[in-house]
């Protein structure tokens, strides 16, 4: 899962960076956000996976957002 792991690395360091430097346009939990990164890279990469991945997508961020 080389793959999975490097975009959460450059995810996480994305949110870092943002942070860090007073770029963000709004109040940003960094734990919620690194969750969502981690939930986005473990997503397959199929296209025909689509549909099934959006619901749940929308399903975990609920579940991230409402912890």
């Amino acid at each position: 899962m080389a793959i999975q792991d490097e975009m959460y690395k450059m995810i996480v360091q994305e949110i870092d960076e943002t942070v860090q430097s007073g770029n963000e346009k709004i109040l940003v939990n960094n734990d919620k956000a690194k969750k969502v990164a981690k939930m986005l890279s473990e997503l397959s990469m199929d296209p025909r996976d689509a549909e099934t991945l959006v619901n749940q997508y929308i399903s975990g961020i609920k579940n991230i957002c409402n912890s």
